[in-house]
């Protein structure tokens, strides 16, 4: 009488870690979610760090962030925070990375690297100048103003026009250029 054997093997496939990409605006803090493909009995851990791009630590753009991840046994993810930074600076959108390295023995990496994207919040200010009144034969001096401080310096050109006094009879046309610093 001839049994055949059958021969059982585990074969066990370790779940995947991934990170998503996240977009947040000037001053907001992103919150990255740090997803495994599949439960498992046993914690998964896995080290992150910040990582700059357009956006940079030495810029201010956002708060370094480093350190180990667990996923609890019988969980399938935890969240990873990156503090952005507001300025006064007109930018544009600047990114920055949250890379993933170093998994456990019952994981691997199938996306280790994040996408952080700051939006600028910048509002461009708004420029004024004041109305004088003066004696004829006097200077008049104006005020240029911002509606609100940058952090760079804002540079506009200004001449003088006709209204009801004629440039040349009544008042010596003026034209030239202003910087009103950061």
């Amino acid at each position: 009488d001839d049994q055949g054997q059958v021969t059982i093997t585990d074969l066990f496939f370790p779940p995947a870690i991934s990170i998503d990409d996240v977009t947040v605006t000037e001053g907001e803090t992103a919150t990255f979610t740090v997803s495994l493909s599949a439960a498992t009995g046993q914690d998964v851990t896995v080290n992150f760090a910040t990582a700059d791009n357009t956006a940079t630590v030495v810029g201010g753009d956002y708060d370094p962030e480093t350190g180990t991840l667990t996923i609890p046994a019988g969980t399938t993810s935890v969240q990873v925070t990156v503090d952005s930074n507001s300025d006064l600076l007109q930018e544009g959108s600047e990114t920055a990375f949250v890379n993933l390295s170093n998994p456990s023995s019952n994981a691997t990496i199938a996306d280790g690297q994040g996408l952080l994207t700051i939006l600028d919040a910048f509002t461009p200010p708004t420029v004024s100048i004041d109305d004088v009144t003066v004696q004829e034969g006097n200077v008049a001096t104006l005020t240029v103003s911002l509606s609100a401080a940058t952090g760079e310096d804002v540079t506009m050109d200004f001449a003088t026009a006709d209204g009801t006094a004629v440039s040349g009879a009544d008042d010596d046309p003026n034209t030239g250029q202003i910087t009103i610093a950061a």
